[in-house]
């Protein structure tokens, strides 16, 4: 069993929701819920509110990068953890700063917003988020595009979609 096997990073810009606590915990069989991003973790309320979305018996913790960084190496040796991200610029971060590897990230939902582009239904990327994408594929992390987990991932080279891509 590798350092990262009880590891599953999403990226989906509304964190704990609906799909997060009814389905996703179960596919993962996650034991603990990581909301990772800065904002979130610095601001009580926001950060109340990830604690009282999330499913009953589930440990959760609302954390920035680099505490979530700092603490992951000791916590997954007690929990399988659901790591959920705002964007692949944050999920770049915590892969440096931990130096742990994780074999795949999950791209679920990012919203539209000026400057991005759409990849997938719900994904949609800026020239900043592309070039964090690019890096993780260098680094040897797979993506993979999969909205619920009822369903396989889309069937989708995302890497040569991503290095095709230009801004």
């Amino acid at each position: 069993m590798g350092a990262t096997d009880n590891l599953f990073i999403r990226i989906d810009d509304r964190f704990i929701h609906g799909q997060v606590t009814a389905a996703w915990t179960k596919k993962f069989n996650a034991t603990s819920i990581w909301v990772v991003n800065d904002k979130i973790a610095s601001n009580p309320a926001l950060k109340q509110l990830q604690l009282v979305l999330a499913p009953p018996g589930i440990h959760v913790e609302v954390l920035k990068i680099e505490e979530a960084a700092a603490k992951v190496k000791n916590a997954l040796n007690q929990h399988r953890i659901l790591a959920l991200f705002e964007n692949p610029i944050d999920v770049l971060k915590f892969v440096e700063s931990s130096g742990l590897k994780p074999s795949f990230v999950l791209l679920g939902q990012m919203g539209f917003k000026p400057g991005r582009v759409k990849i997938e239904k719900t994904f949609d990327i800026n020239a900043e988020e592309h070039k964090a994408l690019l890096k993780l594929l260098d680094m040897g992390v797979k993506l993979y595009y999969q909205q619920l987990p009822d369903f396989p991932p889309k069937p989708v080279d995302m890497e040569e979609k991503l290095r095709k891509l230009t801004f």
